[in-house]
């Protein structure tokens, strides 16, 4: 992308004129937004004061930073023999054409194509780099629609600029069509076809409609909106089009949901139509012929040019304004002012699109200038926690974050450097910044539990550099990022009495009990189907820090002759507590002691702090206890999960213990149980929990050489697995992305 250096920031915005300002006051339409018609236009000027972010002519035989996406090419590079087919592409020559479009081979007087005037051609460019939006943002770009291959019947079908959250990847555009690569569609409004997602984490869409479609919610454009949202139009389908050459606005959505109608250039916001465009001119150009000479071929695309002017304001009470200039000598004309979504995001990525179906044009972009609204400072910083989060967010999630660092100053700035005292390093692509460039820092964060003790994770950071030997720093960048406080308790068993045990004795059980999560507990006790009257030191725990607040609680137990006729005594403890209204209870834990003749005694637990997904490793330690009264040699552990388990001492004399040491991953086939077998969380997120257990026992040789087996002991940890998408409800099983005919997703 060609980049320019900038005035200084100091410089002052252009504003339009007072006239021009209370023109604005007139002719309101929906929501208040404006609609402005041929008899009272407002003129305005394009805005200068602000500093520019990004600028591309697209007449050269490359564009780098930007992404082609279907039919989307470059005149100005070598002719391409074929398309590169749907999916994303780097930017390359176009084909030969249909309809009258500009040479190939043709820089530096190439163009952006979107589409030829071909049936059925959809393409867009993605610029997937973020750019701040705390100064609002001044757009101004070339537009040509003309040169339809299907007569006077209804060129189409539009072109779209459209704005997403620059926390997301920009990586494909939304449903085309009437939805012009912005907005979702159920094809034809056929309930048997498969809904086309929008663009991800879009912000808004500005439509330069041609055939009109965009304006209208047919194939559920809009769906989930509230009423107030909706299209005039309705979701009727109107033929060709409800709303010919009308730019409309769409709001922000995700998926399937959302994209609502803003408003748009009509008179008529009634819900009888004819809808009338007040638009001042006509966004299709008249050009019929281009030639071969690409000199010759721009004065023959002049008459069809249009430049369009789109600027948001900054927040808190964010403005959109959209002006045309028709290349008809009255300069720009503004059609269109509305307030802006809200909340603005941090920063924005955007992209262009357009189509063509049952009828046709040729669309040609150029000249794409993106300023922001209002001057930055020399070093600007924007934070921003990278989209989407890994889930719900507990100790040891990793939280990606972006550093949007901006040089809009008109000199170089050197030694570039982001720090975040919270989130630690962080790693900028480049350490010099030319004049008008941005550039994208990273950093992962580790959470830990005194963050979700606290709600949140709170942090600030500043960027800073070197520019004529004088060190230029940003104004610091602060962001929150919620963290739900989830309660936990998990509890630890010990026995206390040594062995070896016989019937009548009574033994002593140590119960240790933390707080994991982040709320408080109270009513603090411990349950175990063996021990009764257990006593806890405190009854209420605060939230977790490092190591989580903790209390110890003490039972006994006497032992049966039913114990000494089994020849052990196996119980299982859990521990609860209050918080929030509810009972919170830990996993089990196990303990198993011999009764009665000499024993290898096995006492596993879990080491390791969730939360447990696919791929989380999970620690053991395993207790070995020699509760015999001979040594033993050769001291090992099997488990059923654990492929190695290591123990730091083999031979432990009569009374001895040895710990060994063991890991297991969980793996997909672990999810896959789970999501069979498991049973629904309780945070209203839709994932499924369950529980691993894997059981393990000891082993050793006596002096005699006869193998002494422990008793078996066992571990649980909970995970936490995301649910699979929904399966379509309609279609045949190969167009319903592995599902089958009772709606089942197959799992490979």
């Amino acid at each position: 992308m060609t980049r320019k250096p900038r005035p200084s920031p100091l410089g002052v915005p252009a504003r339009t004129s007072r006239l021009a300002a209370a023109a604005l006051t007139l002719a309101f339409g929906l929501g208040g937004s404006l609609a402005l018609g041929t008899g009272d236009l407002a003129h305005a000027a394009p805005r200068q004061g602000g500093s520019v972010l990004a600028e591309e002519t697209f007449t050269q035989a490359s564009a780098p930073e930007f992404t082609g996406v279907g039919s989307a090419c470059l005149t100005g590079a070598p002719q391409a023999g074929a398309l590169p087919g749907p999916g994303d592409h780097p930017l390359g020559g176009c084909t030969e054409g249909v309809g009258p479009v500009p040479p190939n081979n043709a820089a530096p007087h190439g163009y952006l194509r979107l589409t030829d005037s071909s049936n059925d051609q959809s393409g867009a460019v993605l610029y997937n780099h973020a750019l701040p939006a705390d100064q609002g943002l001044d757009v101004t770009f070339d537009q040509w629609q003309y040169g339809t291959t299907t007569g006077n019947i209804a060129p189409a079908d539009g072109i779209s600029f459209f704005l997403v959250d620059g926390e997301t990847q920009l990586t494909h555009p939304g449903a085309f069509g009437g939805s012009l690569g912005y907005a979702q569609k159920l094809p034809d409004d056929d309930p048997n076809a498969a809904f086309q997602p929008g663009v991800d984490s879009g912000y808004l869409g500005v439509g330069l409609d041609v055939l009109g479609n965009y304006f209208g919610d047919w194939e559920h454009r809009g769906n989930g909106c509230p009423p107030d949202q909706r299209s005039p139009a309705g979701t009727s389908f109107h033929v060709p089009a409800p709303g010919a050459d009308m730019v409309t606005l769409r709001g922000p959505g995700d998926g399937i949901e959302g994209y609502c109608f803003l408003t748009a250039t009509t008179s008529n916001f009634s819900t009888t139509g004819p809808w009338p465009s007040t638009l001042p001119g006509q966004l299709q150009g008249p050009t019929t012929t281009v030639s071969d000479d690409p000199v010759q071929a721009e004065r023959d695309l002049e008459p069809s040019r249009r430049r369009v002017h789109v600027v948001i304001t900054p927040a808190p009470d964010p403005q959109v304004t959209v002006s045309i200039d028709f290349n008809d000598g009255n300069g720009f004309q503004q059609v269109l002012q509305t307030a802006a979504p809200t909340p603005v995001p941090p920063t924005y990525k955007f992209g262009f699109a357009a189509s063509t179906g049952l009828f046709t044009d040729t669309h040609l972009i150029r000249n794409v200038v993106v300023r922001t609204d209002r001057p930055l400072p020399e070093l600007n910083l924007v934070k921003q926690a990278r989209q989407p989060l890994p889930g719900d967010l507990t100790a040891g999630s990793r939280v990606p974050y972006d550093f949007v660092v901006t040089n809009s100053g008109g000199t170089t700035i050197d030694d570039l450097a982001v720090d975040d005292p919270k989130a630690g390093p962080v790693s900028c692509p480049v350490t010099t910044l030319a004049p008008g460039q941005t550039v994208t820092c990273t950093a992962t964060y580790t959470v830990t539990a005194a963050d979700v003790a606290h709600g949140s994770i709170d942090n600030t950071a500043t960027a800073t550099g070197t520019s004529d030997g004088e060190t230029v720093t940003s104004p610091p960048s602060s962001m929150s990022v919620p963290i739900e406080r989830v309660p936990g308790i998990e509890v630890e068993k010990q026995v206390e009495t040594p062995g070896p045990y016989s019937v009548g004795q009574t033994v002593t059980y140590r119960y240790t009990v933390r707080n994991t999560g982040g709320v408080e507990l109270t009513d603090v006790a411990v349950h175990d189907d063996h021990v009764r009257d257990i006593t806890c030191a405190s009854g209420t725990l605060a939230p977790a820090e490092e190591t989580g607040d903790s209390t110890t609680c003490t039972g006994t137990y006497t032992i049966t002759a039913a114990d000494g006729t089994a020849g052990f005594v196996t119980n299982t403890a859990t521990a609860t507590g209050g918080a929030n209204g509810e009972r919170v209870t830990s996993p089990e834990t196990y303990q198993t002691i011999p009764v009665g003749r000499p024993h290898l005694t096995l006492h596993k637990r879990v080491v390791s702090s969730g939360p447990y997904q696919v791929g989380s490793t999970v620690r053991y330690a395993y207790t070995v206890t020699n509760t015999g009264s001979t040594p033993l040699h050769d001291v090992h552990v099997a488990d059923d999960r654990v492929a190695t388990v290591t123990c730091d001492d083999t031979t432990p004399a009569p009374g001895g213990t040895t710990t060994c040491h063991g890991s297991y991953q969980i793996t997909q086939a672990d999810a896959d149980v789970c999501l069979d077998n498991g049973t629904r969380g309780d945070g209203g997120d839709g994932t499924v929990e369950c529980r691993i257990t894997n059981i393990a026992q000891a082993g050793a040789t006596d002096p005699q050489g006869r193998e002494i087996v422990s008793e078996p002991a066992s571990a649980t940890v909970t995970v936490r697995v995301e649910p699979e998408p929904p399966c379509p409800g309609y279609g045949k099983p190969e167009d319903k992305g592995g599902c089958d005919e009772r709606g089942r997703r197959g799992r490979v």
